[in-house]
């Protein structure tokens, strides 16, 4: 899928983005000239994907083991247990 005007996945805006180089593997980067931040519209790592947490947290409230939401995304059991680990340390400092 090639996007002709890419929107900025940190703040959602579709002006005042840049092409910014490309990735190791050859695909585009862009800049968000508003947030500063960098981003592909498509990642060859599939844990980069940006929603690839909510699909984690969503699988794991199903009772999903960590082995078969690796499968079901295909990425790493390793992936999955560190996303939610993360998510975890994150989720502890919200109701601090």
């Amino acid at each position: 899928m090639i996007r002709l005007n890419p929107e900025c996945p940190h703040c959602h805006r579709k002006e005042g983005i840049r092409k910014h180089g490309t990735s190791r593997t050859r695909l585009q980067r862009y800049m968000c000239i508003d947030c500063g931040k960098t981003f592909q519209t498509r990642y060859y790592y599939r844990a980069n994907y940006h929603n690839i947490n909510s699909q984690i947290s969503e699988l794991v409230r199903k009772g999903w083991s960590a082995q078969k939401i690796g499968i079901h995304l295909k990425i790493s059991v390793n992936t999955v247990n560190r996303r939610l680990k993360d998510l975890l340390i994150h989720s502890d400092s919200l109701t601090d």
